[in-house]
């Protein structure tokens, strides 16, 4: 009852807000600005033209940044066209499968942040930001400064409180309970060394490495929903198709959800040794194209950042590049790069099994090496379910500022608005 009235009182709130917007609207009309417009001066990539392009009907209002071929096609992985990024001294940063364009971001192994302002043909140029200082996670909770960002995502948070009445609330069983999802959007992606091939029509061998992580958290006696829903073929309308999958997978509300996949590269930008063992490094990925990419990248600093504490070199590096990969659906949906199409599977699956380590720790307080138990006085919730609560009261209070600052500075709207009620 007090969640249902928390969220009608807030629904009533943006409703005004809105209302309020509308009785001025002709102060907020400016030709020249739009959702693709871009920055002054920007051009925006161009989508690329194909007899396989979906109809504007077949998007369905899908972001329109998944129209663009975000990874090498098969001709190229053949040919090992890999794109390089380099920094403005010429060294090597990453190699990758992913397309690079200008503005993408780069958080290396080291937490050195790049950002690319030269591309020409398969080799990228960034520049040194600076080195992020990630911070220390408190297992068990939400991530430090993952509710302060929330804010800043104000067209994100709108989103959630839309569809917040429509969520059922935890009970008092449901609270403890641990729920993982995972699921492939490139179901083909698969290991030369242990497959034979890159890629395989069908459940190829990224669907054993998601299995591994499955068995893995199983262990530690979490929840998992491994869906091996086929998204096929391997093209730009994959990410279109598996959105089914990640809404599908939403409705069981689970604490996190990762997007599987494994990298185009050469076996040694993967390649690790950890603990005497042989692994693959991980690369998250975050898509640009987000209204919650802020609090998406925040919360993958915070994975890389307890990894470091735990495993460090598993996790390779951070790649922010053009896209959306469905994270606008929830900022806990993480793209996770388990190695290259040249390391073999066996090592991907290892890999999966330390970052089920990682995993545990941070969203349940689950000490490495221990099976369902948690620090002294740790939260068992998810992060995910545990910032409802602040995510209604950040958006009251901002809707509320906003309401009052418009309304403060346009007397007139204020008497229009009036008459409308």
């Amino acid at each position: 009852m007090h969640s249902r009235f928390l969220s009608s009182f807030f629904l009533l709130a943006l409703l005004i807000l809105l209302c309020g917007f509308a009785a001025g609207k002709n102060a907020w009309k400016n030709p020249d600005t739009g959702i693709l417009a871009g920055k002054k001066g920007e051009k925006l990539p161009a989508t690329l033209s194909s007899s396989s392009d979906p109809t504007e009907e077949e998007k369905g209002g899908y972001p329109f940044a998944e129209t663009l071929l975000n990874e090498l096609d098969a001709q190229e992985i053949a040919a090992a066209k890999y794109y390089r990024l380099l920094d403005e001294e010429g060294k090597i940063i990453t190699v990758t499968g992913r397309r690079i364009r200008i503005g993408d971001r780069y958080l290396d192994e080291k937490n050195r942040l790049y950002e690319v302002y030269r591309v020409k043909d398969y080799v990228a140029t960034a520049r040194y930001i600076r080195t992020e200082k990630l911070g220390r996670v408190k297992p068990g909770s939400p991530a430090p400064g993952f509710l302060s960002k929330l804010e800043k995502n104000f067209s994100y948070l709108v989103q959630m409180a839309i569809t917040l009445p429509q969520k059922r609330g935890p009970g008092k069983e449901e609270e403890s309970r641990k729920l993982i999802a995972l699921y492939h959007t490139h179901n083909d992606e698969s290991y030369v060394p242990s497959d034979g091939t890159h890629s395989i029509y069908g459940s190829g061998g990224i669907h054993q490495v998601g299995a591994s992580l499955k068995a893995a958290l199983e262990q530690k006696n979490i929840n998992v929903i491994h869906s091996e829903n086929l998204h096929l073929p391997h093209d730009r309308g994959a990410y279109r198709r598996s959105r089914d999958t990640a809404l599908e997978l939403l409705q069981h509300n689970p604490d996190v959800i990762f997007d599987i996949h494994r990298d185009a590269a050469p076996s040694v930008a993967y390649a690790a040794k950890i603990d005497d063992q042989w692994v693959t490094k991980i690369q998250f990925v975050v898509g640009r194209q987000n209204p919650s990419s802020v609090v998406t990248r925040r919360f993958a600093y915070d994975m890389k950042s307890l990894a470091d504490d735990i495993y460090p070199g598993l996790v390779k590096g951070i790649f922010m590049g053009w896209g959306n990969y469905n994270q606008d659906l929830t900022p806990l949906n993480l793209l996770l790069e388990v190695g290259g199409h040249r390391n073999s599977r066996r090592a991907a699956e290892e890999s999966m099994v330390l970052f089920a380590d990682v995993v545990a720790k941070y969203f349940y307080g689950i000490p490495v090496g221990e099976e369902g138990e948690t620090f002294p006085g740790a939260e068992r919730r998810a992060a995910g379910a545990g910032a409802w609560g602040a995510v209604v009261v950040i958006l009251l209070l901002v809707a509320a500022a906003l309401g009052a600052f418009y309304f403060l500075n346009n007397p007139a709207a204020w008497e229009r608005f009036k008459e409308q009620t």
